[in-house]
């Protein structure tokens, strides 16, 4: 049988959220209380909105006109650079890109690691429950989920990790003298990170944004996607009888 893919899914503080692919705007939420409870609920996006979110939205705005001087200036002074030297513009517009990326990413991750260790388990358990899923095809029990890397290929950490990495090599690409062999080299770059990125090679920024996790976050992640499973199944089914009704239609009157 062919597995059921999961979209993306989201650790939080006191669980994970498993988002589905087959009810657009739905997902499955996995929580844990202090009492140790495991507790699943399957539900809408719009209904996890709440005063929270709009808080974080407005507090991101916030920083988004602290930063949006800066990136003016940033922007001002490369463009002045490149109208004297557009090699050495497009190197120091490299750099920056750099520096701002490591700089916002070890800012919001040492900012999590302060604030709630948890989410950083959670966030393992997320990534071992799927990368166990993928590989078993089924929901793994709590011994074969233990074995499996709280890395993973498609954690969002990943994304800054693929960008810095490919600044990097274009910045070694701007010593090449031949413009047009610059170029091929820039794309050679982004050419090589893809493969780094199917090879699991550049997981390791995760080793700041994960934990190894405990048992109670092991089971939080098993439940959720068990639960998760369940629906997907279902829809699957739902799906299946709705193209057979089809078929049947089409030949009744072809």
């Amino acid at each position: 049988m062919r597995t059921l893919k999961v979209d993306h899914a989201h650790s939080m503080n006191n669980g994970i959220r498993f988002y589905s692919k087959r009810h657009k705007g739905y997902v499955c939420i996995s929580t844990v209380d202090d009492e140790g409870i495991i507790t699943t609920e399957w539900t809408t996006l719009k209904e996890q909105r709440n005063e929270k979110n709009r808080h974080d939205k407005i507090s991101d705005i916030k920083k988004l006109l602290c930063i949006l001087p800066f990136a003016l200036f940033f922007a001002v002074g490369v463009a002045w650079i490149m109208s004297k030297d557009p090699t050495l513009g497009i190197r120091v517009w490299l750099i920056g890109q750099i520096l701002i990326l490591l700089s916002s990413f070890f800012i919001s991750t040492t900012t999590d690691r302060k604030k709630d260790k948890n989410w950083l388990k959670f966030h393992s358990a997320e990534h071992m429950v799927l990368n166990a899923y993928r590989e078993l095809k089924r929901v793994p029990s709590i011994d074969e989920i233990s074995k499996y890397s709280r890395f993973s290929n498609y954690c969002g950490t990943n994304a800054t990790t693929q960008m810095v990495v490919t600044f990097m090599l274009m910045f070694v690409a701007t010593f090449i003298s031949n413009p047009l062999y610059m170029m091929l080299g820039m794309l050679f770059a982004n050419i090589i990170v893809l493969i780094f990125w199917q090879c699991g090679l550049l997981n390791f920024m995760q080793i700041l944004t994960t934990q190894k996790p405990t048992e109670q976050e092991l089971l939080v992640a098993i439940e959720g996607m068990r639960v998760w499973l369940e629906h997907e199944k279902k829809e699957k089914e739902k799906t299946g009888i709705r193209k057979f009704l089809q078929r049947l239609f089409q030949r009744a009157f072809n």
